[in-house]
């Protein structure tokens, strides 16, 4: 069941449904995560306007996940030339028996 929750970011408060216990938490998490860079840019960049920093922090954000999709797939890949490896071999092993 949906629950209504309240998250601050950037010092506004956003009302979302979290569908479970986990998706609450990462809402949580996330909205923490957000602010902690905000953070950061804040101190880097005092007289930026705060659209910018949002900016950055979305692009950063983005860029991440895009890395973190690279490397899933590098692995996905490396993983399944592993199995076609080993069902070769096991294979070769059943027919030469």
């Amino acid at each position: 069941m949906a629950q209504k929750i309240t998250l601050n970011i950037a010092n506004q408060n956003f009302t979302v449904n979290a569908d479970t216990p986990e998706m609450e938490s990462l809402m949580r998490f996330a909205a923490e995560d957000i602010n902690k860079m905000l953070m950061r840019y804040d101190e880097r960049y005092p007289n930026k306007p705060l659209l910018e920093k949002v900016i950055f922090v979305l692009l950063t954000q983005a860029v991440s996940r895009l890395q973190a999709q690279m490397k899933y797939n590098d692995v996905s890949n490396e993983n399944d030339k592993l199995l076609g490896e080993l069902s070769a071999y096991l294979k070769d092993i059943e027919t030469n028996r």
